[in-house]
């Protein structure tokens, strides 16, 4: 009872952690009740899963701590699961929740875009207004690293030549596996120093209002980097460290040519991914004096 065990819920008797060592000589059923008045509704049952398996979810949660420095747990997903309107009473979104649950626990694929929706839809809200932004892009990058870890979800890949951010890149695995997607989170990256530089000679973020609520479009994001610049410009704050991420947001861009199929919702996660890991960027543009933007955040 005195030690401190990793969980894969929020609950201190969560008995998981030890029942992964057993060999596989039993099988384990999880059932999910939900308390109606004086009566108990069953929302789930799911039946037959080996110890092996939660070793194996184990795992993938030990390697997503150990990239994110955090302690990743069912929580996340349900960050994104609980109500349609944050407003509404009631929790609408129980059923797809135990149905991505279900799937960890059973090695069924999840959806990707799916996945992405909710996830957006939560990024968004926090955006908008000015709530827990980066801790909900935290989320759903951990939920993402967690799934594909376990193959539960599939992620197109390519060979690029190496650049400059490749070991920031190649730490999360295919999250960032092509032109496109590191084009955009780059240009996220560039986009939150501006943000930072507004904030500190303005105490506002006025080009917040170009980002469009994270809705952009590919028209949106090709007309980003020139207005970035100018800005930076604008505020003498285009350095070398920003000129240089710069022409790598621009490279992948270029890269990516007129390959631009994803959803509206992936193509601002990864722009969101992109500022709410600024300070990773920056270590690799400023490697030795950091601008008062970066250290006034630190």
């Amino acid at each position: 009872k005195q030690d401190v065990i990793d969980r894969l819920t929020s609950d201190e008797d969560d008995i998981l952690y030890y029942l992964k060592d057993i060999k596989d000589v039993i099988t384990l059923n999880f059932l999910f009740l939900k308390k109606m008045n004086a009566a108990e509704r069953i929302l789930l049952l799911i039946e037959d899963v080996f110890p092996s398996r939660l070793r194996r979810i184990f795992d993938a949660k030990y390697k997503t701590d150990q990239v994110f420095e955090s302690k990743f747990t069912f929580g996340s997903i349900r960050n994104f699961f609980s109500k349609s309107d944050l407003n509404k009473r009631n929790y609408d979104l129980d059923g797809y929740f135990l149905d991505i649950i279900d799937r960890v626990f059973k090695d069924r694929p999840v959806s990707y875009h799916f996945l992405l929706q909710f996830i957006m839809k939560k990024i968004r809200h926090e955006f908008i207004n000015e709530g827990y932004f980066y801790q909900a892009v935290k989320d759903g990058l951990m939920t993402i690293f967690f799934l594909k870890k376990l193959e539960l979800i599939k992620m197109e890949e390519e060979v690029m030549e190496e650049r400059l951010f490749d070991d920031l890149f190649k730490k999360y695995g295919p999250t960032f596996e092509t032109p496109l997607k590191r084009g955009l989170f780059l240009l996220g990256a560039l986009t939150e120093l501006l943000l930072r530089k507004q904030y500190k000679e303005r105490g506002a973020r006025p080009f917040m209002k170009n980002l469009k609520s994270l809705k952009m479009g590919e028209s949106d994001f090709k007309g980003l980097l020139p207005k970035i610049q100018n800005k930076l410009e604008e505020y003498d704050s285009f350095d070398k460290g920003k000129r240089l991420l710069a022409k790598e947001a621009a490279n992948y861009i270029l890269l990516a040519q007129d390959r631009w199929q994803m959803p509206v919702d992936e193509l601002n996660f990864y722009f969101a991914a992109g500022m709410n890991m600024v300070d990773e960027v920056a270590k690799i543009i400023y490697p030795d004096e950091k601008p008062e933007e970066i250290q006034n955040q630190e």
